[in-house]
């Protein structure tokens, strides 16, 4: 989603608090990351942005409220320090720029750790063993990071491996070669 300049200097500030709180605690992040994604669900909520908005209610009033709702949702206590982030979004009206925010405390808190995050699809389930071996062999061209793969399964790749980091996308799969190649016969014709 694209934000505003200004709303994007603002969610930097709330990024930038995020991580402070958690330093490099994994666990610390897991309950950050899994806050915010509820937060990102309320985004589209009208009673929730009506709420967000309303001036009848102090800002007190509405963190209680946001915080009872978060740790329902959540099934624990919101972590501490994250009333502070949910105020930003309240006082600043940032509500569209909590995927932004979530999206930058992921890579910010990945790249602080050494790790990055890498979606994994194949044909076929995997073994375990076949799975740390493709961990292994992508680590040294992500610069010997710690690889946090998601594994996914989608048959229609009919073998091989798609993978995707980021923006970057590598398509080993023999769907994806046989496209490339039926696009150069198109080509050639």
């Amino acid at each position: 989603m694209k934000i505003g300049k200004k709303a994007r200097n603002r969610a930097k500030k709330l990024v930038q608090y995020a991580l402070d709180k958690i330093g490099t605690d994994e666990s610390s992040f897991t309950s950050w990351d899994r806050g915010i994604e509820v937060l990102e669900h309320f985004r589209f909520n009208r009673k929730v942005r009506s709420v967000s908005l309303d001036r009848s209610a102090s800002l007190e009033q509405k963190l209680d409220l946001f915080r009872k709702v978060l740790e329902s949702s959540l099934g624990t206590s919101v972590p501490d320090g994250f009333d502070t982030l949910v105020g930003g979004l309240i006082l600043e009206d940032l509500w569209d720029a909590i995927s932004v925010i979530r999206e930058d405390v992921r890579k910010r808190f990945n790249d602080r750790i050494g790790k990055v995050d890498v979606s994994i699809t194949s044909a076929e389930d995997l073994s375990d063993q076949e799975k740390q071996k493709i961990t292994q062999t992508l680590s040294g061209p992500m610069g010997n990071l710690r690889i946090k793969a998601r594994w996914n399964k989608d048959p229609d790749l009919m073998a091989g491996l798609l993978v995707q980091s980021g923006t970057h996308v590598w398509d080993g799969s023999l769907k994806g070669r046989l496209n490339q190649l039926k696009q150069e016969l198109l080509d050639r014709a």
